[in-house]
C-alpha cells in the first residue's frame, strides 16, 4: 500500500508543480518569451537605439558649482543617460531615473538650441513648473535627446535645485 501511496502523491505534486510553473514563466524576462510584446517600462523621450556607428559629438555641461565639464556623446543619446553613463557628479540629478516625476534634471539651454529642438510637452511644462531657477530655455535632460546642433555646445545645471518637492 506504501509504493501506491508513494506514487499517487508524486503524481498529484508533479501534476501541481506543472500548473505552478506554467504560471511561474511569466516572472521570467521578456527577452526570453518572444511571445510577450508589451513592456511597462516607459523609454526616455526620443531615445535612439543603438545603430551601429555614429559621428561622436561633445556636450560642454557646466555643473552647479561653474565647473565646466566636455562628455563626448553620440546623436540621439538621451542628456540625462549621458550624465548617469559618465558618472557626472550633479547632486540629485535625476532621481525619478527619466520617469517625468521631477523636475531635477532640469538644464537651462543657449537660446539658438532651445529654438531648434522639438516643442516641449505639456507634461514637461508642468514639471518645470514645480522647479527652481526655471528659464525660458530650460528643459528636462530626461526629455532632451542631443542632436548635431547641440555639438560643442554648452548646457548648464542651475545653481540651486530643490530636491524636496513641492510644499
Amino acid at each position: 500500500m506504501m509504493p501506491n501511496l508513494a506514487l499517487g502523491l508524486a503524481q498529484v505534486l508533479s501534476s501541481s508543480l506543472v500548473r505552478y510553473l506554467s504560471t511561474m514563466v511569466w516572472l521570467l524576462p521578456a527577452k526570453t518569451q518572444p511571445w510577450r510584446m508589451f513592456s511597462t517600462t516607459r523609454l526616455l523621450q526620443d531615445e535612439v537605439q543603438d545603430s551601429g556607428p555614429q559621428e561622436q559629438l561633445t556636450v560642454n555641461l557646466v555643473n552647479h558649482l561653474g565647473k565646466k565639464i566636455t562628455v563626448p556623446v553620440r546623436e540621439g543619446e538621451n542628456m540625462l543617460q549621458l550624465v548617469l553613463k559618465h558618472n557626472l557628479n550633479f547632486p540629485g540629478f535625476g532621481i525619478c531615473e527619466g520617469t517625468l516625476a521631477c523636475s531635477t534634471c532640469h538644464l537651462i539651454l543657449e537660446k539658438d538650441i532651445f529654438q531648434k529642438l522639438s516643442p516641449i510637452s505639456e507634461d514637461e511644462l508642468d514639471m518645470l513648473d514645480l522647479t527652481c531657477g526655471v528659464t525660458a530655455t530650460s528643459r528636462l535632460a530626461c526629455q532632451l535627446c542631443m542632436t548635431k546642433a547641440m555639438d560643442k555646445r554648452t548646457l548648464w545645471v542651475p545653481m540651486e535645485t530643490d530636491t524636496s518637492g513641492p510644499k
